[in-house]
């Protein structure tokens, strides 16, 4: 079994695409269509951004123009518990990684305030695991406040939900739901702060 904390390399990338597929929710189920945006270079890093919680917005930009983005759900109901859940999300982690040829930065969405009690410890774990994965793969790790996110992709930090994939639309973006309009927001957000 592979060493889940080990540094990302493009060896590992290739030989990645060569190894049958785990058993775990695959993260990238449908070639990025709805990536409207031609292949131009925007950063000179590779970028992960992301919506933590049960339903994880994901949005990633490579070097090369490659942009992709999604959500993806990780419920202990169907993982077979908590612990799984966490496996689960470090094993996304690094196959997102090994997708895009190395990670150089990673955003995340900071939640201060949660919903309740059950947000924050879930939230609280994706973040502690991130927090891991990051450090193990000495990759820098940047939170990111909600209300700048917001500011920064609407104008308004107080936007909600519907703003934000209204404004993903406007921007050439079909998110599935919410919570990639926002992982979208953060990689736009994590682009102008790399440039």
């Amino acid at each position: 079994m592979t060493d889940l904390f080990a540094t990302i390399t493009s060896a590992d990338a290739d030989r990645e695409l060569q190894r049958p597929r785990r058993n775990i929710p695959e993260l990238f189920r449908e070639p990025p269509a709805h990536i409207t945006h031609p292949r131009a270079r925007i950063c000179n890093l590779n970028i992960l951004a992301l919506d933590l919680g049960t339903t994880c917005g994901w949005a990633y930009a490579a070097r090369d123009g490659r942009q992709r983005s999604g959500s993806f759900e990780l419920k202990p109901s169907k993982l077979g518990g908590n612990g799984k859940r966490w496996l689960a999300f470090r094993e996304l982690l690094t196959a997102t990684g090994r997708e895009i040829g190395g990670l150089q930065a990673v955003y995340f969405e900071d939640v201060k305030n949660h919903a309740g009690t059950l947000a924050a410890h879930i939230y609280g774990g994706y973040l502690a695991m991130l927090e891991a994965w990051c450090a193990a793969n000495n990759i820098p790790l940047y939170g990111v406040g909600v209300g700048t996110i917001k500011k920064h992709w609407t104008g308004h930090g107080r936007a909600d939900k519907d703003a934000m994939v209204i404004e993903a639309r406007r921007r050439g973006f079909t998110p599935g739901c919410d919570n990639e309009a926002d992982a979208l927001a953060i990689l736009s957000y994590a682009v102008k702060q790399e440039q």
